[in-house]
């Protein structure tokens, strides 16, 4: 069955330096199609996305699936070759298949002339991402044009992304250093690598290389890459062989090289380095990671939303934070839903993910990827939710969001608050859910195979529901300084009533630290309503857990007003439990958990003490 998705639509341009170039298009100019480009066949199927699906930057031009035998054109500007017997075109490009039958590839003509393809392939199967090259030869005339086309029966393309289109000359011998992956944040003292990509943008095969870093313009780190074959328009991945480590606390500027290019000189110098700047931090915060989905009970697919997201839920349930953005249904948020397609990096329907608004998953199958992916990400601060405050009779809700930063911070960082409700229920056929699991053809999927097509409404309850982001997608804008020093606390207040409608026993009250530079949330946090309940400020004033770093032991104390039976687990970053107290019953007054340190590995806890249905949590580390 057909999968079903919406679109969004963005643009961006990037010029990049060849031997001579005659064309650049990045698809930022505002507009689809840009300026001088035009569409032949089908119009209304080429959309920009705000994505980076096929191996560019974000965003992209995008085919999208239309039930019809024919051909759709995204047909150039005139260009005038004169004098230039031969050149390259080059683009990436993602083919989201769905079925055989379309064919895609580039045509050239003069004038209004036939179209003569230069390049044709027939897809069995998803290519890419990759970068395409198509050698022009005799194209030496004023009126040139190129197109990229796709061809046959085009229901059987989910979708196809393509970026960065360059019509050049290449210099014979030209290197680029594409890209440098360092972590943005690293504990001081603590080694890392230095990963990268070198591409070839010369039409000269490069068999050898040097790369080299300095950090704060120190000793110069070099390695040589020898034995190679990289052809025009393919990379080369590295890794290089001697370690970061950084010892003073504060941020470090790491400049990366690429030279000595098949032991000459590169002919174009200008895309050789890249500067990063990584934060050494004083400790390591505890995170929590965010995910949010893009579903809706239309959605025949999202089934595997609801089955994933309830696995992660369930296995780690102190650190992973799910939230579900629903989209024509009676549980959206119109604001958070319009915002979903620039949150999602890569989205390209639904169901669709994504874990700490970073790319790296987008299907739910790859939420726990995901989830062991960002964990080991280091936040710049804590983020913890501080002086909660709830009025059952006016249904105020008060609280704090507070972070202590570990990091020197330059840039916009902001506060924001999801409110998520679980066991959400309706009546009306807007609540059945569409299950295109039914009858196991597509295979198995948390029972859902097992049950109808349309699910109805009695069966159904929706847990991890958006009911309201507030300010905006984006957090709350002025509720961080531009410029924050090391060791500051910086505390923002929030207030809002809870309506009516909606169940304060099952919300989830869901606080993240979003970096508006890149996109990404750095850190988040949650209350759970159910824990945090009218007796709770009573409630947390017994409870102490000493000592704080702890060595061979830890207590953790708390006073009871009944005898009730009470229980401690501890988690580690990575929500796996390391030690448990539980299912004792505990008398009136001031009471004491001891668990031994034997077994448990030096770092950052967290600790979890449950009274009734009653829970607080603790972070904690151990040295010893």
């Amino acid at each position: 069955m057909k999968k079903i998705y919406i679109l969004f639509a963005v643009m961006v341009f990037t010029a990049v330096s060849y031997g001579q170039t005659y064309l650049t298009e990045d698809f930022g100019s505002g507009a689809m199609p840009p300026a001088g480009w035009s569409f032949d066949g089908l119009p209304n199927q080429w959309s920009s996305s705000p994505s980076n699906n096929a191996g560019g930057s974000a965003p992209e031009a995008k085919f999208t699936y239309i039930n019809q035998n024919t051909t759709s054109r995204l047909v150039s500007p005139v260009v005038d070759l004169t004098g230039a017997t031969n050149v390259n075109l080059s683009f990436k490009y993602m083919y989201d298949w769905y079925a055989n039958g379309p064919s895609i590839g580039v045509a050239t003509r003069f004038g209004t002339g036939a179209w003569t393809v230069a390049w044709q392939v027939t897809p069995s199967g998803n290519q890419g991402p990759k970068t395409q090259i198509v050698e022009l030869s005799n194209v030496s005339q004023s009126d040139f044009q190129f197109c990229i086309f796709i061809t046959g029966n085009l229901y059987n393309v989910d979708y196809w992304f393509i970026d960065n289109i360059k019509l050049f000359t290449p210099l014979a011998l030209d290197a680029g250093l594409a890209s440098v992956d360092i972590p943005r944040y690293v504990q001081a003292g603590q080694e890392f690598d230095l990963k990268g990509v070198v591409s070839n943008e010369g039409s000269t095969p490069i068999n050898s290389f040097r790369v080299t870093y300095t950090v704060d313009g120190g000793v110069e780190q070099s390695y040589s890459v020898v034995g190679q074959n990289i052809t025009l328009g393919n990379t080369y991945s590295f890794t290089h062989p001697t370690a970061i480590v950084l010892q003073d606390i504060g941020s470090h500027e790491i400049v990366t090289t690429v030279d000595n290019v098949n032991g000459g000189t590169d002919l174009d110098p200008s895309n050789n380095t890249l500067t990063k700047t990584v934060g050494a931090v004083t400790f390591v915060p505890t995170k929590k990671v965010l995910a949010e989905e893009a579903t809706g009970t239309w959605c025949g697919w999202c089934v595997r939303g609801i089955c994933f997201m309830d696995y992660m839920a369930e296995t780690y349930p102190e650190t992973w934070i799910g939230v579900a953005v629903h989209n024509g249904d009676p549980m959206v948020n119109a604001v958070y839903d319009d915002a979903i397609a620039g949150i999602i990096p890569g989205f390209a329907g639904y169901p669709s993910v994504t874990t700490d608004r970073t790319a790296g998953d987008s299907d739910p199958s790859e939420l726990e990827a995901g989830y062991q992916r960002r964990l080991s990400a280091i936040s710049p601060a804590t983020l913890d939710i501080v002086n909660y405050a709830w009025n059952p009779d006016t249904r105020l809700l008060e609280f704090d969001l507070q972070s202590e930063f570990v990091a020197d911070i330059n840039s916009e960082l902001r506060f924001g608050v999801i409110f998520v409700e679980d066991s959400l229920t309706g009546t009306t056929s807007q609540w059945n859910q569409a299950n295109y699991y039914a009858g196991g053809s597509n295979g198995a999927m948390c029972g859902f195979e097992s049950m109808p097509s349309t699910i109805p409404a009695a069966q159904m309850h929706y847990d991890h529901v958006a009911r309201e982001i507030l300010d905006s997608p984006f957090g709350t804008e002025g509720s961080l300084p531009a410029e924050i020093a090391l060791g500051s606390v910086i505390t923002y207040h929030y207030s809002y009533t809870i309506p009516e409608g909606w169940n304060y026993d099952k919300l989830h009250i869901v606080g993240f630290l979003l970096d508006m530079t890149t996109g990404e949330v750095m850190n988040a946090n949650n209350e759970i309503s159910t824990y945090v309940g009218i007796n709770s400020p009573v409630f947390e004033q017994g409870v102490s857990v000493y000592p704080n770093p702890a060595n061979d032991f830890m207590n953790i104390s708390f006073m009871l007003n009944q005898p009730e039976v009470a229980g401690v687990e501890i988690f580690d970053l990575f929500g796996k439990k390391v030690a448990a107290v539980t299912g004792h019953e505990y008398a009136e007054g001031q009471n004491l958990i001891r668990i031994s340190n034997e077994g448990i590995a030096n770092g950052m806890y967290l600790i979890k003490l449950q009274i009734g249905n009653r829970v607080i949590t603790r972070n904690i580390s151990v040295i010893r």
